[in-house]
Order: structure tokens, then C-alpha cells, then sequence
């Protein structure tokens, strides 16, 4: 007895059959990769929306109360940014001016036109975080320059190389000429498939019917706040909405916004539903295949286990030996399902501008979720084990 409990039973069992087992491996990894996907597609969507929130420089922000989601647009009026200036602890309070009205890019001057997000900011003011609008901010001064988002979609027609981007000279915005300096990396989101970088000065020449009449930057999408160091963050935040009470503009910590955007596409849409769903669909067709494995291989194997059973082997052994099986299973159908989503993801983000990141908390979750699948289904086919009766072998 003590020397079959040394035999690797449960491996040798799911391997002495290489088809099948290539089937339990192809089954599991499909089941493995749908999950990664649904997820995936969530994150993504979910995350490419607030990029644009992650990649500023800010410790709060101003927001007019009235957008609900960022791709509502709503403005505030410029004087809100003096005032959020002269608050204890702020540091600095700057301008973020988005347009997507009006903005419709042409690759070059023949060519069909594509609506893409405009963003500007005073190339004097640290608003973003991304290194590459840092390092080219000086070259936005230029009149008529902009930087283009690299993640655009395919058919903004955005150069492989600076070379050929600095050749690029036929490129129109509004029915204006624009020069390219440079490109940025941000990524498509729900409503928008491309974005621009300028500096205010020029959103001004190229869309001076946002001021209806007024200065085009009179009016503010949004308001990046930085907090002297050393103040305390949350009661600089306490004084800020309490100052604004009241009025058109809320006031949100960073991480606030980013949750606040996050949790309005997951709950008030049908995106976050259908994703989720999505995901426990992988699961339960796992568990089925995975299910149908196990069950298979017992089945096989019912006059071995009866013969166990009556040399003296309890239950306890073969509870043990499923669940073995089941964590082999788990394994052995993970790494492949692995490295194919992460494939797929990187082709994705690619060819479609979003953020499918494989991160390593979405790994582990998905490693969970496949190992609960697996011993789910050995618990299911377990029965069958335990119903083994010597005297069927008589």
C-alpha cells in the first residue's frame, strides 16, 4: 500500500491517454482565454475612458456637477480656476480645455474626414504625467502644432516613424492646416477612436466658436489642482468644495474621479453586466468540460479503483486522488489559455487603440477562477469514485 501511495496515480492516470488529454488542455485553455477576454474587454473599456484622468498631474480636480461621465461634456467658466487658486494649500490650479465638435481630421487634404478629440493645455503648465507630452510640450508653441495620439485608430493615418510624421505635411484639422510635431500615447476610449495634444493658444485659432462670441478659452472642461507640500490633501479638498458649494463646479480627489467614471459605466450601462456575465459563462463551460474529463477517465478506470477499494483503500484515497487530478487539470489548462490571451491582447490593443493590459492582479484572479472550476468539477465527478464496488469485479 505504501508504495502506491508513492505512484504520481493521479498525473500518470491524465497522461497515459496523450488525445485526451490534448483535449483536456484545449477545452480548459478555451475556457481559460474566454475569461481573459470578457475581463479583459471590461478593463479595458473601463480604463481607456478614464486614461485621459490617469495620465494628468493632479492631486483634485474641478469638474462642472453637471457631466456625469466624461465623455458628456460640460464647461465651467475660467474665473472658477482663479478662485480655486487663492485656497489655502493650493499650490496651482490649471486649465484642460477638450473639444470634439467641429474636429474633424483629415490624414491629408484629399482624404476622408475623421471626428477626433482635441485636448489643449499651456505648454507652460505640468499638467500630464505621460513623458512623451513632457518631453515635446516646448515644440506645441509653434503655431498651428499638435501632437497625435500613436494609439489612434488605423485610419486617422498616423505615420510609423517621426520622419515620415515631420513629412506629414498635408494633415488638416477643421479644415486648417496642422503641423505634426510628435506623438503621444493614450488610446481610443468610448467615444473617441483618435486624440490631439495643442497648446490653448492654438485651440483658440482653430475653434473660436467656443467662446460664441467670447474668448474660445473663457470656458474649461476641467481643473487640474496641485496641492503645496506638505498641506494636507483631504482638508485642502474639504476647503475647495466647500468653497464651490453651491455652485456649477464639484470638486474630486484623482482616485475619486477615476472610481466615479469607472463605477458610472459599470453600473449605469449594461457594459459591466454583460462582461460579467460573459465571465461566468467561461466559467461554467469550463467546469463542464473540465467535468466531462474527469469523468471520463474515472470511468475508465472504475475496475482499477474497485480493486483498490478492496485491497483496503479508504475514500479519503480517492477524494485525494480527484482533487490531485483536478489541480493537474488546472495547471496544465491555464499556462497555454495564458500566453494565448495575452497574444490576443496585445494584437487587440493594437489594432483596436485600447488598454488590454495583462495585469498581474487579472492573471491571479483568472488562475482562481480556473482552479475553483477545476476542483468544482472533480467534487461533481467524485461520485462516481466513491460508488466503486468490489463486488462488481466478481
Amino acid at each position: 500500500m505504501a508504495s502506491l501511495h508513492k505512484t504520481p496515480l493521479a498525473r500518470n492516470n491524465l497522461t497515459y491517454n496523450v488525445r485526451r488529454l490534448a483535449i483536456a488542455l484545449a477545452g480548459i485553455g478555451f475556457a481559460v482565454v474566454l475569461m481573459f477576454m470578457q475581463m479583459g474587454f471590461r478593463n479595458a473599456l473601463f480604463y481607456s475612458t478614464v486614461k485621459i484622468v490617469t495620465d494628468l498631474d493632479a492631486d483634485m480636480l474641478l469638474i462642472n456637477s453637471a457631466q456625469y461621465a466624461l465623455p458628456a461634456r460640460q464647461s465651467f467658466d475660467f474665473k472658477r480656476i482663479l478662485q480655486a487658486r487663492s485656497c489655502p494649500g493650493v499650490a496651482a490650479v490649471y486649465p484642460l480645455y477638450t473639444e470634439t465638435v467641429g474636429t474633424e481630421w483629415k490624414p491629408d487634404s484629399g482624404g476622408k474626414p475623421y471626428s477626433i478629440r482635441v485636448i489643449a493645455f499651456d505648454p507652460d503648465d505640468p499638467v500630464f504625467l505621460t513623458p512623451e507630452i513632457r518631453a515635446q510640450a516646448s515644440a506645441l508653441r509653434q503655431p498651428d502644432a499638435a501632437l497625435i495620439d500613436s494609439r489612434s485608430k488605423k485610419q486617422y493615418g498616423i505615420p510609423k516613424t517621426l520622419e515620415l510624421l515631420h513629412k506629414q505635411a498635408d494633415a488638416e484639422l477643421a479644415n486648417h492646416a496642422i503641423h505634426l510635431t510628435g506623438t503621444f500615447p493614450m488610446g481610443t476610449d468610448f467615444a473617441n477612436d483618435g486624440n490631439l495634444i495643442m497648446s490653448s493658444a492654438n485651440l483658440a485659432r482653430f475653434f473660436p466658436m467656443r467662446g460664441l462670441g467670447a474668448d474660445p478659452l473663457s470656458t474649461v472642461d476641467l481643473g487640474i489642482v496641485k496641492v503645496q507640500q506638505g498641506a494636507d490633501l483631504h482638508a485642502v479638498h474639504r476647503e475647495l468644495s466647500h468653497r464651490f458649494e453651491g455652485t456649477e463646479l464639484s470638486v474630486y480627489l484623482k482616485n475619486e474621479l477615476i472610481d466615479k467614471e469607472i463605477g458610472f459605466w459599470d453600473k449605469s450601462t449594461p457594459i459591466g453586466y454583460i462582461f460579467s456575465v460573459g465571465t461566468v459563462m467561461g466559467f461554467v463551460v469550463g467546469v463542464i468540460i473540465c467535468y466531462q474529463i474527469i469523468y471520463s477517465d474515472i470511468a475508465d478506470h472504475m475496475p482499477e479503483f474497485a480493486t483498490l477499494k478492496a485491497m483496503g483503500y479508504r475514500n479519503r484515497f480517492f477524494i485525494g486522488l480527484v482533487l490531485q487530478m483536478s489541480f493537474y487539470l488546472s495547471i496544465v489548462g491555464y499556462i497555454p489559455g495564458l500566453v494565448v490571451s495575452w497574444t490576443i491582447y496585445q494584437a487587440l490593443a493594437q489594432g483596436t487603440g485600447l488598454l488590454l493590459e495583462l495585469k498581474l492582479s487579472h492573471a491571479v484572479l483568472v488562475f482562481v477562477l480556473t482552479l475553483g472550476m477545476c476542483m468544482a468539477s472533480g467534487c461533481m465527478a467524485m461520485r462516481k469514485v466513491l460508488e466503486a464496488d468490489p463486488a462488481e469485479l466478481f
